[in-house]
Formats: C-alpha cells, structure tokens, sequence
C-alpha cells in the first residue's frame, strides 16, 4: 500500500473545493449567548455560529422575541458585523425590538415584497456570501409561498409540495456557506396539523429536511402569565405583566440533551428578565442557596453567605426584595453573572 500521505496529495489535488485530512483537530464551538442565563442553561451557553437553528411553537409564544434578543447579543459581540433580518410576516415591531436591545438603525431588514420564496433564498445566500453577517433571522417559513404560487396559481388552485423542494435545496446550498461565513441562521417556524398521523399531532412546515440541517431546534410554547412581582396569576387575569416562555431543547448536535426543557421571564414593558433568570438558575447552581421563602447569595471560594459594606449577610426574604438587591448592585449581579457563565462553558 502507498504511503497514505502521498495518497491524499494526489486525492486532494483532484478536489476543487475542501480537502481530505489525516486527523481532526479538537475546537471548541463558538456560540452566541441569550440574555437569559435560563436559555443559556438549558443550551449550554448559547447558540453555535455557522450553524442553522430551528425555533418552532405556536403563534405568540416568544419565537421571534428570541431571535431579536440573539441579534442584540450578536450586535453586542460582533460590532464589524451585521445582522440581517428577513421579514416575511411584514410585522417586525421597531420599539419592541429596541427594548429587546437591538440597534434597529444598524440592522439590514430584508422586507421581501411580492417575492417567491426561491427569490428569496437566492438574495439571502448572495448577501450571506458578500457581506459579514453574524446572524441572520428568517421570519418565518410558514409565511413563504413558492414561486409557483406566487406568480402563476390563482387563490383557491392546489399547488403540491408548497415551498418544501426549494427549502431543502436552500437547506444543503447554504450550510457550507454558513460553516465558512461564521453566520448564525435562524430560521423561525410555524405548526400545522399533523394530516399524516392517525393520532393527530403537530408539524413544522417545509417538510423534514430543514430539520435534519439544524444544529439544534427549540420547540417554544406560552406559559404562565405572571404579576409585576412575578407571581403566576391566572390566565383570565385582565392586565398581567409578563409570562414565562416555556422552552424544550428537542434537538442538539452541539451540547448535551440534559436539560431538555426550561424557560425564561418575558416582561411585556421590558423584554426579558434576566435578574429573575439569573436567580433560578444560580440556586440551580449553588451561588444562591435557597430555604423555603429565604435566598442566600454565596461566596463561591469559601462557601459563606457573603456580606456587604457594612458587614451585613446578604440575605432575604422572599424573591422580590433579593431581585430589588440585585437590581440595584450590579457588582453582584456581574459576580454571580460570571460565575454562572463559567460554569456552562
């Protein structure tokens, strides 16, 4: 047998594009955190760039709330970067994506008019190709209609396969694009009844493909709405000020699958509540010990209730006045913040 080094030389040379390599190089994955230390929990620290992610729920249950918060984050991250954000739906909300912490005057918003969804795919991978994108938001798949539909279908005719051939074509034409671009793609799900099942169920839409590319898919549904202290109330209750955002990791090929479900605080006058997701998930994590209605914030390096200025334990009753303490005191916050994202890497 040849020496296997000249062998792949001479393979290689035949290989346009790519190359075959003796061994692989251990590298960690890069990924772009939520703000919520929940999300970043149950992900193991955010979302892995270059890759495609699937989020997917019913309508209103925080799918593109979290695609904006990931395209602050990225703002924030990759500055020399843009974020692109495809608005099928026509609905992109300027000031809520502003207290989501997006820079919407430095964001290219793709608002796709009259367009079919094989136009649309091409202009996403020609400026994925072109420009520095870091994050890249398709919202959403259910909106697309192909171009059959579009141009040549009158309402009412049937048109078979809808938008499921060029989604997977646009599927396998842009991964490789996204592996060497360093982009992040989201793309933003509907459900539809599942018309295959003999038991009923719920599908995503554009066939099964697209999931099979996905790097990790998040299943999203409403939950619990919730008071100004963030106390449950009922759902027949008249003014709530937020909900919790119920999230089901069902699928990773970048991070374990041991904290398959979760879900973050979504306040409606000022996005997500990180305080409160930093305290459930430092309890989680020992930094803050929890006894029945008292929270302890603990001194990681001795295992001690820590002490302010004055010598005082930092200690409360009840979750409102530690996330009031907090709210206040950035310094602890950023302490249990930093902690909190050392202990997921």
């Amino acid at each position: 047998m040849e020496d296997i080094e000249k062998v792949l030389k001479d393979i290689n040379k035949s290989i346009k594009l790519g190359s075959i390599k003796l061994g692989v190089a251990y590298e960690d994955i890069e990924k772009i955190p939520f703000s919520s230390p929940r999300l970043n929990y149950i992900t193991h620290g955010g979302l892995p760039v270059g890759r495609i992610v699937e989020f997917y729920g019913s309508d209103g249950s925080g799918k593109t709330t979290t695609a904006l918060d990931i395209c602050a984050q990225a703002q924030r991250l990759y500055p020399n970067k843009k974020v692109l954000f495809c608005d099928i739906e026509h609905t992109f909300d300027t000031n809520w994506a502003s207290k989501m912490g997006v820079d919407t005057e430095n964001i290219l918003y793709f608002d796709p008019d009259a367009m079919g969804a094989e136009d649309v795919f091409n202009v996403i991978i020609k400026m994925i190709n072109e420009l520095d994108i870091s994050v890249c938001v398709l919202d959403s798949i259910g909106a697309m209609v192909s171009n059959l539909s579009m141009y040549d279908k009158q309402i009412g005719e049937k048109t078979y396969g809808g938008i499921s051939m060029s989604l997977t074509e646009f599927s396998k034409k842009v991964t490789p694009i996204l592996a060497k671009t360093k982009t992040l793609l989201i793309g933003i799900n509907q459900l539809r009844d599942d018309m295959n099942s003999a038991y009923g169920g719920t599908t995503t839409v554009g066939g099964r493909n697209f999931r099979h590319s996905c790097s990790i898919r998040l299943g999203f549904r409403k939950g619990n709405f919730i008071d100004d202290k963030g106390n449950k109330v009922s759902r027949a209750c008249e003014n709530p000020a937020g909900n919790l955002v119920l999230v089901d990791l069902t699928k990773s090929k970048v991070c374990p699958q041991d904290r398959k479900t979760g879900y973050y605080t979504l306040r409606y006058l000022t996005g997500i509540d990180n305080i409160s997701d930093t305290i459930d998930v430092a309890v989680l994590n020992g930094c803050i010990n929890q006894a029945g209605a008292w929270y302890s914030i603990i001194d990681i390096d001795t295992g001690e209730i820590m002490k302010d200025d004055e010598d005082n334990m930092l200690k409360f009753q009840g979750e409102a006045k530690l996330h009031k303490y907090l709210s206040e005191n950035h310094d602890i916050l950023d302490y249990i913040t930093q902690y909190l994202n050392t202990s997921m890497e």
